[in-house]
């Protein structure tokens, strides 16, 4: 080769260099965008992500601070509720002392003697034997007929007399003759039973076993026949009476 060729191979190889250096460095520099560009979306991602999270953070406190209004509004309400309720009982309770004041005097009287007559009795009875109890308990009940009451219990009865339940309960039950209150009132119930049933001729069967206590005519029927071994009506034909009575 001629000089000149040389000179212009040399040219083009130093302009095929340069080209090649020129792409590796623009290359290079793409890269290093495409890097920082794809760093940059990470980022802007990431920022969107706690974005979110924060928006998410942010709507849940928002809906718990409602809620803890929605609870202070309650309360508040409940609060004025109660404190409408505390004023009325206030104004009840100072209606009721008014009228305490104008109380009618024959009624507080009559108050005073039923208190005293519980004390009067708790005094008489506290030092009686249980036959002296059982005797008093006896003329009580032929006085007030308080066994006509079919509901009458221990407790009634301690109430009416002024007597403990425990020492009711323990008489009649060591009692020899009766073991429970509930025989004591049947044979009183029993006796009131065939006194009516000889003196108030007009009256029914199921009349006369109300009147004195018993809960039905079944329950009477079964007490006489269990008592007598005749029914109540074979008792009243025994003593020559009519059978067949007109009702009450």
């Amino acid at each position: 080769m001629t000089g000149p060729q040389l000179l212009i191979v040399a040219i083009i190889i130093a302009l095929v260099i340069a080209f090649i250096i020129t792409m590796l460095v623009v290359n290079a520099n793409a890269k290093k965008i495409i890097d920082t560009n794809t760093r940059l979306v990470e980022n802007q991602n990431l920022l969107v992500e706690l974005n979110r999270q924060q928006g998410s953070e942010l709507e849940k406190r928002m809906t718990e601070l409602e809620e803890q209004s929605s609870r202070l509004k309650q309360q508040k309400s409940a609060l004025a509720e109660q404190k409408s309720m505390i004023e009325t009982l206030q104004r009840q309770q100072e209606e009721l002392a008014e009228q305490l004041k104008h109380a009618i005097p024959d009624e507080v009287m009559q108050l005073q003697q039923q208190i005293q007559g519980h004390r009067e009795q708790l005094e008489l009875t506290a030092d009686m034997t249980d036959d002296e109890l059982m005797l008093w308990i006896d003329a009580q009940m032929d006085e007030t007929r308080l066994f006509t009451d079919p509901s009458l219990t221990l407790k009634k009865l301690s109430k009416a007399w002024g007597l403990t339940q425990k020492r009711l309960g323990s008489l009649f039950k060591n009692h020899p003759k009766y073991g429970s209150l509930g025989e004591y009132l049947n044979e009183k119930r029993f006796l009131y039973a065939c006194q009516l049933l000889r003196e108030e001729t007009n009256w029914t069967i199921e009349a006369v076993g109300a009147e004195a206590g018993f809960g039905g005519r079944r329950t009477f029927q079964l007490e006489v026949k269990r008592r007598l071994g005749i029914t109540p009506v074979q008792y009243r034909q025994s003593q020559g009476l009519d059978a067949a009575p007109k009702r009450k």
